[in-house]
């Protein structure tokens, strides 16, 4: 499958007398001087009085349809929205029929994917075609409180290394229930190694206070709203945890998309005006590196090599930091970002040198630089 070097999403008011109707054309242009390779854009349907549940894409110049997915944005198990993948040159601009019918681009095996597994406690793990994560719920939290075996206290974010392109969650979930510990060996695919513990993994977040690092326990709630083959959606729900005078409660709303290496959060935030967001550095033998929007820690892992890194528009981007100590889990590079309107955004992720998707260190930075320079200039769109 061709690799999908970066997915920007736009969202725009779509206004339809009924998505029954002809056509709706709409023009989507690249502002920025970068190629732009299968994006997506996203096309909020806001008339639910409507079928909108049958609708495709195609490029208005030949016809062809694009792969596309429908969306339900709000949580109310109705579409209000459509995903659509669009290739552009620097400074292009294409036009766009969204039309009644049925998509054949769809794949079942290549996707995005996100659940909840209580097979294994009270995981809840994601992933697409390049990298998957996990983190922890509240009976985990009780079984480490009570200690009690298999009990994960920690809201931090644990990457799981899979260098194939088709969905391994399911498959490695049931091999560790037929085999316990079956992920944490390499069958081919690729394994779980790498250790979060209480720290804040790749891409969790907490308040600084103090000189200290504040987080929220393991999520205490969750809901899927999408699930593949484009786009993944999620919200997963943090119990209110005190810093200093002032008590501060999260909501993420979490997404993944085909042929990207990270993560999207949108943290609602109530109760603070910054939001910290942190990169264990294990045992600090690797290298941190950073520019105005991103940083990147590199770094030597069980024969081979991981770069886990976090990138945010500049907008929200107030300060880097970070902890050394000789305690284990409590060394992070972090990234301070300022809440505008009650959230944050922001996004987290990593390569592994095991999946060969990028040569070396310098060519994930370039990609990182790619990635951001994508997010301060998002795709447009009008409507025609």
């Amino acid at each position: 499958m061709k690799q999908i070097v970066s997915i920007v999403f736009v969202a725009v008011l779509l206004v339809m007398s009924s998505c029954n109707q002809q056509q709706v054309k709409l023009s989507v242009s690249n502002p920025s001087d970068l190629q732009r390779s299968n994006e997506l854009v996203r096309v909020s349907l806001t008339d639910k009085g409507f079928d909108c549940s049958h609708l495709v894409v195609k490029e208005n110049v030949n016809g062809l349809e694009v792969p596309s997915q429908l969306l339900d944005s709000d949580g109310d198990d109705k579409v209000d929205a459509i995903t659509f993948m669009v290739n552009l040159e620097a400074q292009e601009e294409k036009t766009f029929l969204i039309v009644p019918g049925e998509t054949t681009k769809i794949t079942d095996e290549v996707r995005t994917f996100a659940r909840f597994v209580p097979e294994r406690t009270d995981d809840f793990a994601w992933e697409n075609d390049r990298v998957a994560f996990r983190t922890y719920g509240p009976e985990a939290q009780r079984m480490a409180e009570a200690g009690e075996k298999g009990g994960t206290l920690s809201s931090g974010i644990d990457c799981w290394l899979k260098k194939v392109d088709y969905s391994i969650i399911n498959k490695w979930y049931q091999g560790n229930v037929d085999e316990p510990g079956y992920y944490h060996i390499d069958h081919g695919e690729g394994l779980d190694n790498y250790h979060v513990g209480p720290s804040r993994g790749c891409g969790a977040t907490g308040v600084m206070f103090d000189g200290k690092l504040f987080a929220a326990f393991n999520f205490t709630a969750h809901k899927v709203h999408n699930n593949g083959p484009l786009l993944s959606e999620f919200t997963l729900n943090h119990a209110p945890y005190q810093v200093g005078a002032s008590t501060v409660k999260e909501t993420k709303h979490v997404s993944i998309q085909l042929g990207t290496n990270f993560t999207k959060y949108v943290v609602e935030v109530e109760g603070a005006d910054t939001l910290t967001v942190g990169l264990t550095l294990h045992d600090q033998l690797g290298k941190v590196t950073e520019n105005s929007t991103w940083i990147n820690y590199h770094t030597p892992h069980k024969g081979e090599e991981l770069n886990t890194a976090m990138v945010a528009h500049p907008d929200y981007l107030l300060s880097t930091s970070q902890i050394k100590s000789d305690i284990k889990d409590e060394s992070h590079a972090l990234m301070h970002l300022k809440v505008i309107d009650g959230k944050v955004e922001f996004y987290a992720g990593f390569t592994w040198s095991g999946s060969k998707q990028y040569g070396d260190n310098d060519a994930w930075e370039s990609y990182l630089n790619s990635f951001a320079e994508k997010i301060k200039y998002p795709i447009s769109v009008k409507f025609r």
